[in-house]
């Protein structure tokens, strides 16, 4: 009788942790983008007539990408830590800062 040989375990021990700042800069990508989907929401319910409110609202949501994605550049260049969040959030938030980059462009140029 054939014995059947038991699947080996790869196990990798490894001192990699995940990215604190991937993580932060992913978290700060994402509210960044909630801010500017809730301005776009109370600025559609005013009719387009926004208030002063309603427009540092989307200079913080500018600023939080761009902080989102300078942190996010800077976890990319970590060492022991995996990939994953690094990466995903400097996507997300080289987006989420060319959106907003370009909806100023075309609000200086209207």
């Amino acid at each position: 009788m054939k014995r059947r040989n038991r699947k080996t375990h790869n196990y990798k021990f490894t001192e990699k942790k995940h990215s604190v700042r991937g993580i932060a800069a992913l978290a700060l990508a994402l509210v960044s983008l909630g801010l500017g989907v809730a301005m776009c929401i109370v600025s559609a319910r005013a009719k387009g007539a926004g208030s002063v409110y309603l427009g540092s609202m989307g200079v913080l949501s500018l600023l939080l990408a761009l902080a989102a994605f300078v942190t996010a550049v800077l976890s990319l260049r970590e060492d022991k830590s995996y990939r994953g969040f690094p990466v995903a959030a400097t996507v997300v938030s080289g987006l989420i800062l060319g959106g907003w980059i370009a909806l100023y462009v075309v609000g200086f140029l209207i």
